[in-house]
């Protein structure tokens, strides 16, 4: 081993390293919603997919990217599962065939409504590690590291 690596590394701990912990997080956090929704309910990108066409009917591919946070190519794989299995459908929109517009099935519709409230579960279950005191501080931290500009109550 480096002598000069292992000087590095002296009192260096994954603990104190804010993107491990951030990763350690979303895994628990992602763990915790599985553990609530169930394997048959949708994984945390599908219910935010859902959620954000529910709301939005007609919404673009492109402002879903936006609305969701998730990555274009990572969105475009998501949506093509919840399309084959007939919870969401696309639609080329009039003001230009390149687009598709988002709606959600019956089935997606279905879906959500039996996974909101275990959703909600698994998002107290996700901040009860830390005392009620804390929970908003913490919320304000986590938009602020999200991009939110420390607005929690940003649209997700």
């Amino acid at each position: 081993m480096s002598e000069e690596l292992k000087q590095k590394l002296t009192g260096f701990s994954l603990r104190n390293v804010p993107g491990h912990l951030i990763r350690r997080s979303q895994q628990r956090a992602v763990d915790l919603f599985v553990d609530e929704v169930g394997e048959d309910g949708p994984n945390p990108r599908q219910f935010a997919v859902l959620v954000n066409v529910f709301l939005s009917p007609g919404l673009s591919q492109t402002a879903l990217v936006e609305a969701s946070a998730i990555d274009r190519s990572t969105l475009t794989e998501v949506l093509r599962r919840m399309i084959d299995k007939g919870m969401i459908t696309k639609t080329r929109t009039k003001e230009d065939q390149r687009a598709n517009a988002l709606y959600i099935t019956d089935a997606g519709i279905h879906l959500l409504e039996n996974a909101v409230e275990s959703t909600k579960r698994a998002q107290q279950r996700i901040l009860a590690p830390l005392p009620a005191t804390e929970r908003a501080g913490a919320m304000k931290i986590l938009a602020a590291l999200a991009g939110y500009g420390g607005d929690a109550d940003a649209d997700s």
